[in-house]
């Protein structure tokens, strides 16, 4: 889905992304009938995809790198958590009920919420203390990993070996396969199979000069996003 010029960086990448997720979920509401269950479920697995990928590369390092960061990225989680619960349930209905759009339509409101609160109370502060070297480097392997994951999860959500698990972090753990075998070392607690949504967030420091992903409490000097 996801395609990126030389130089752009992942808070570009990102917003870019947040609006076509904006524009793609607006043509299903004008149009649903005609774009099928397949195109949905692909557009569902490419937006679960865009968050489980946040929550390894942007939340971490907002966590680590701001004052306020852990408060930033666990709100930006729970958003992400009741997307996921929307959106899974939008995908229960019949695609050309009533019942589809209206929660359909509350699945798009809460992403339009959701990306606006991420780029105003995030993205500026993130810009501020991350290197754009690191920042490019994150946005290379954002778009290789928005590739690779909806590739590999084929539009299914469905649990894996009869097992329940949930969609987002089925995904995620695709996420992190992809990210080892590219020779990235994983946040602390991402680890496939954990069930902790929160688990990357908590005190990592992404290191893209070594590069490797190390635990590390938050800096003293870390900047203030008030």
């Amino acid at each position: 889905m996801t395609t990126m010029k030389s130089g752009q960086d992942l808070l570009h990448v990102l917003a870019r992304d947040h609006r076509r997720f904006d524009e793609r979920c607006r043509s299903f509401l004008d149009a649903p009938t005609r774009r099928g269950e397949r195109l949905l479920r692909g557009l569902a697995i490419d937006l679960l995809a865009h968050e489980a990928v946040e929550q390894l590369l942007l939340h971490p390092l907002v966590a680590d790198r701001l004052s306020q960061g852990p408060r930033l990225s666990a709100a930006r989680v729970e958003e992400e958590d009741l997307l996921e619960r929307l959106l899974m349930g939008a995908l229960d209905q019949p695609l050309a009920s009533d019942a589809f759009r209206t929660a359909f339509r509350t699945v798009h409101r809460h992403l339009v919420e959701h990306t606006d609160r991420e780029e105003l109370e995030v993205f500026p502060y993130v810009r501020h203390v991350v290197e754009r070297r690191d920042l490019r480097e994150l946005g290379r392997l954002y778009t290789t990993l928005m590739v690779r994951i909806p590739t590999r999860m084929q539009c299914r959500l469905e649990a894996r070996d009869g097992q329940v698990r949930r969609p987002l972090l089925r995904i995620r753990d695709v996420g992190c396969d992809v990210m080892r075998e590219l020779g990235h070392e994983l946040p602390a607690g991402a680890d496939p199979g954990r069930d902790d949504l929160h688990a990357p967030i908590r005190g990592v420091l992404i290191d893209l000069s070594e590069p490797r992903v190390s635990t590390l409490t938050p800096r003293a000097g870390a900047a203030t996003e008030a």
